[in-house]
C-alpha cells in the first residue's frame, strides 16, 4: 500500500511539472500579448553609444603611507649633537670550535626499547651514545639517522654521517 501511495504522489508531481513546461512553451509560441512579456519590451535598455567617452568620476586617495618606503621622509625631529664620545670597546673574540674531532659513522636500532644508538668517534675513540647522553664533554641533542645534533661547550652543531667505502 505505501509503494502505491508513493507511486501516485510522484505521477501528480510529474504531470504538474510538464504542464508547466507545456504551459511556458504554448505561451511564446501564440499571438497574445503577456502582460509580464510588454513590460519587458518596455524595459529594455538603450544601445551603447560607443563613440562618447564618459566622463571619469572616480577619486584617487593617495593619502596612505608609501608601502615599500621608495619616498623620503621629511625629518621633522631636531638634531642633537652629541659631544661626549663614548670609550671604544674591546671586543674579545673567542676562537671557534674545531668540529673534526667528533666522527658519526652511523646508528643502531636497539630491538627491546626501539631507540636509535648513535655510533660516534671523538677523539678517535669509538663510542656509543643514545639521545641525552654525554661523553668527553660532548652531548647527544638528537639522533636523526642520517645526521646527529651534538653540543659541546655551549655550542651545537649537526655532523653528518660519514661513509666509509668498503
Amino acid at each position: 500500500m505505501k509503494n502505491k501511495k508513493v507511486t501516485y504522489f510522484l505521477i501528480v508531481v510529474v504531470i504538474s511539472v510538464w504542464g508547466m513546461i507545456l504551459y511556458r512553451i504554448f505561451a511564446a509560441v501564440s499571438d497574445n500579448e503577456d502582460p509580464l512579456s510588454a513590460r519587458a519590451i518596455k524595459q529594455q535598455k538603450e544601445a551603447y553609444n560607443d563613440f562618447t567617452i564618459p566622463k571619469d568620476t572616480t577619486k584617487l586617495l593617495l593619502n596612505y603611507r608609501d608601502p615599500f618606503g621608495l619616498t623620503k621622509q621629511k625629518d621633522t625631529a631636531m638634531k642633537v649633537v652629541k659631544i661626549s664620545r663614548a670609550p671604544n670597546k674591546v671586543l674579545i673574540v673567542t676562537p671557534g670550535i674545531n668540529w673534526s674531532f667528533i666522527t658519526y659513522s652511523g646508528y643502531i636500532r636497539n630491538p627491546s626499547t626501539k631507540k636509535l644508538i648513535a655510533l660516534v668517534s671523538i677523539n678517535n675513540q669509538n663510542l656509543t651514545l643514545a639521545e641525552g647522553e654525554t661523553k668527553n664533554q660532548v652531548k647527544l641533542i638528537k639522533n636523526l639517522g642520517d645526521s646527529i645534533k651534538v653540543g659541546y661547550q655551549g655550542k651545537t652543531k649537526f655532523i653528518v654521517r660519514k661513509y666509509s667505502a668498503l
